[in-house]
C-alpha cells in the first residue's frame, strides 16, 4: 500500500542521527496511515525501489555533512521532496554521543514541520 509520505534517515551513530531516528518514529506514531519510515538501504533492491516510488512524497534526513543517505539516493537515481542535513540546519558539529533531550526536541520539531508541510497540514 502506498503511503502519502515515506520518511528516510541515515540512522547515523551520532547525536543528530539518534535524534532523527527517534523523531521519525514519533512522527510515524502521530501520523499512522499517512506516513511510514522507509528502509533506506532497501532502495538498492529493484523490487523494493519500485514499491518505494509508489508513495506520494519522500523526506530524507541526513545526520551530518557526510550525506550518506543523499549519496545513496543519488546513486540509485531517486529524488526526494524534502531534504534535511541536520548538523548544517542546526548549526552544530557532529558528536558521537547520545543526544541530550533538548537536541532530540529540536530535531523532532524540525522534522515534524517538514512532514506537516508535505502533508499539507501547515
Amino acid at each position: 500500500m502506498p503511503y502519502k509520505q515515506l520518511l528516510f534517515t541515515c540512522y547515523g551513530g551520532c547525536a543528530t542521527g539518534v535524534a532523527a531516528s527517534k523523531a521519525l518514529i514519533r512522527v510515524w506514531e502521530e501520523n499512522q496511515g499517512e506516513v511510514k519510515i522507509g528502509c533506506l538501504p532497501a532502495i538498492i533492491v529493484p523490487a523494493k525501489l519500485k514499491e518505494i516510488k509508489k508513495s506520494e512524497k519522500h523526506l530524507l534526513v541526513d545526520a551530518c555533512s557526510v550525506r550518506c543517505g543523499s549519496r545513496l539516493m543519488e546513486r540509485e537515481g531517486m529524488t526526494v521532496d524534502r531534504y534535511l542535513e541536520l548538523t548544517s540546519e542546526l548549526g552544530i558539529k557532529k558528536q558521537k554521543v547520545l543526544p541530550p533531550q533538548e537536541l532530540e526536541e529540536k530535531v523532532y520539531q524540525l522534522i515534524r514541520k517538514e512532514v506537516d508541510t508535505l502533508l499539507g497540514k501547515e
